[in-house]
């Protein structure tokens, strides 16, 4: 019975991979080892990417990439570490600067203005996530007692307080060019719902994919699609929010793992894993998710091939920029797309 178990269960994964669609055609940028980038977090429509890299010293530095200049550094006016966490369009960069006792301030930087510390509304520690292309930066703050609250940040009203949804605490992870929010946030019983926040209506919960279990909004665009995960009994599963269709589940074949980015074009990357079964190990398969084409695994891309490809963010070009691991030292890589492939 076990080996007409696995026969079936090989049958149908065999099933499943033919049904996909084939990956498009990339050109694959190497931007150099992780022993000089060190870790990756955003790339614009630009092709700009940010992160952080380790000095001589072992601290970490922002800095930026460009396509044409190559990597520079973000002067930071003393020793501190830092990191840069996103970049908008205009080249502004939001990052932390790490203090000895673990505290962290959120900063704005621009090549015209220099670095802007943003505050910490009177807590312990902030910490930006996103920036979007008007300079409104959402992220989350440490407050005296140890508690975390979501924020939103402009040049012209500082920073503000989002609230929670009946909870103690909140943390938000982006913010599109509308200014609304997503994040998540403790409900009153004690459960961790995904919200998104804007201005004329505040936090709003979307809710979860199972009564009783968490959920955590990633990532928003500008015609308000959300992605993120939600725990089930099978385990955590990736889904997608619009205010017209509610809380819907991703139809992938494994449990989501990975934090997931959408574009303006509804494309969105992440990573899933397929349970181990009988003599089946546990598999691990990053993916690109097209509205036109469903689910496209890119470990299908030759360049890809026997590595292990972790995706990071991927912006409205079609750019995918992530980390590969292979034999040797781990590489940050930007997968372009072919035109007309």
């Amino acid at each position: 019975m076990l080996i007409v178990a696995a026969i079936i269960a090989a049958v149908f994964a065999v099933a499943i991979v033919l049904r996909w669609p084939t990956a498009p055609k990339y050109e694959i940028t190497h931007l150099g080892p992780l022993s000089q980038f060190g870790y990756v977090s955003a790339i614009n429509n630009k092709g700009q990417a940010v992160g952080w890299s380790r000095g001589p010293s072992g601290q970490r530095r922002a800095f930026i990439w460009d396509p044409v200049d190559g990597k520079e550094l973000i002067p930071i006016p003393d020793t501190r570490s830092s990191s840069a966490n996103d970049i908008n369009d205009k080249g502004q960069v939001v990052g932390e600067l790490f203090f000895t006792g673990g505290k962290r301030s959120a900063f704005v930087w621009d090549e015209e203005i220099g670095l802007t510390e943003l505050g910490t509304l009177g807590g312990i520690s902030s910490v930006p996530e996103a920036i979007n292309n008007n300079g409104q930066v959402a992220g989350w703050i440490e407050n005296s007692k140890g508690k975390t609250r979501a924020f939103i940040w402009d040049k012209t009203n500082g920073m503000k307080d989002l609230g929670t949804l009946g909870g103690p605490e909140s943390l938000a992870h982006d913010i599109n060019d509308k200014g609304q929010v997503v994040g998540r946030s403790f409900l009153a019983p004690g459960q961790v719902h995904g919200f998104i926040w804007d201005q004329d209506n505040g936090m709003v919960d979307i809710g979860a994919l199972a009564p009783g279990s968490r959920a955590h909004a990633q990532a928003i665009n500008n015609s308000g699609q959300v992605v993120g995960t939600s725990t089930k009994k099978s385990g955590d599963r990736g889904f997608i929010w619009e205010e017209s269709k509610g809380i819907k589940e991703l139809e992938l074949p494994g449990q989501t793992a990975s934090t997931i980015k959408i574009n303006d074009s509804g494309q969105f990357i992440g990573y899933y894993a397929t349970r181990k079964f009988l003599f089946f190990k546990r598999r691990r398969y990053c993916f690109l998710w097209d509205p036109e084409q469903g689910i496209i695994t890119l470990d299908t891309i030759s360049q890809l091939k026997d590595t292990l490809f972790h995706p990071v963010d991927i912006n409205n070009k079609g750019q995918i920029i992530g980390t590969q691991a292979k034999r040797g030292p781990d590489h940050v890589m930007i997968l372009t797309p072919k035109v007309g492939q």
